[in-house]
């Protein structure tokens, strides 16, 4: 399946998405952008989020795409104009990502409140099975310990390489960064429940068996899990030769993994050594 582009709008059985203008936009590009950046919702659907871009009450952001959980993409800006979604932000040597970039949101609640039943949005809707991870860049909460995420379901992970694929081929995009990664210390999106280097993979393509996430320590004295991608982290545990894991997130090397217990369900989750691992 493609999603062709006509007139910088996605095309779908030859119609455009559905489109839900936002009013927050910027100047057409000055040159086509080669930048992708993901993120977050930080809320529920994806037509809630759309809604939110043409809303009055927004104090002025928006996205060129959205995607529902589902798969179901909804556009709000054309991709020859700049949207405002990026912020404060710096990568390399640009500064204000919003005029070097494209940007998709993904329906997602990002990062929840612990409660004594388990974990919860911000709006108190129970999420079930989140990933528990330490964000790379430290915890929104300032905690110091794996907090909860919700997860991206693989339909809405595949939906969103599809686009990208499409940015790829008609834009030139050369680069995926996550909105974390532009403004550290200031967002946490996509989390460390989205796999960057596995989307990257997905969308430029690679070695097979790069995205591949499940693997076993190999380790014969056993695995070091820490709290972080670093050997200063604190160890959370060690992980035992044999070990099963799936791996959420790589970092220069490192690792976010979730223990998988003999049920092969997450036990637990933290950051490992990837060349101990096989």
């Amino acid at each position: 399946m493609t999603l062709p582009l006509k007139s910088h709008k996605l095309i779908v059985d030859g119609q455009s998405v559905e489109f839900v203008k936002s009013p927050y936009v910027g100047e057409v590009f000055a040159s086509p952008p080669k930048i992708l950046v993901m993120h977050f919702t930080y809320g529920g659907t994806a037509a809630s989020s759309a809604d939110w871009f043409k809303s009055a009450a927004n104090p002025g952001s928006s996205a060129h795409v959205v995607i529902e959980r589902d798969g179901t993409v909804i556009q709000c800006v054309p991709f020859n104009t700049v949207a405002w979604h990026a912020g404060k932000s710096k990568f390399r040597d640009l500064v204000g990502l919003n005029h070097f970039s494209l940007g998709i949101e993904l329906a997602n609640w990002g990062y929840l409140q612990r409660t004594p039943d388990g974990w919860q949005t911000y709006t108190q809707k129970k999420i079930a099975d989140p990933i528990l991870a330490i964000h790379p860049n430290g915890n929104p909460d300032g905690s110091s310990t794996p907090i909860g995420w919700e997860g991206y379901p693989d339909i809405q992970v595949q939906s969103a390489a599809l686009v990208a694929r499409e940015l790829v081929a008609h834009y030139g995009i050369d680069t995926i960064v996550g909105h974390e990664e532009i403004s550290r210390g200031r967002k946490w999106d996509p989390g460390p429940a989205f796999d960057l280097d596995r989307f990257r993979s997905l969308v430029f393509g690679g070695r097979q068996d790069d995205t591949n996430s499940d693997f076993q320590v190999s380790a014969t004295e056993g695995l070091n899990l820490r709290s972080g991608p670093s050997t200063s982290a604190a160890v959370l545990k060690v992980l035992p030769l044999g070990t099963s894991v799936e791996v959420l997130q790589r970092a220069e090397g490192w690792f976010l993994v979730s223990v998988l217990n003999a049920n092969g369900q997450p036990d637990m989750s933290g950051w490992v050594n990837g060349a101990y691992l096989s």
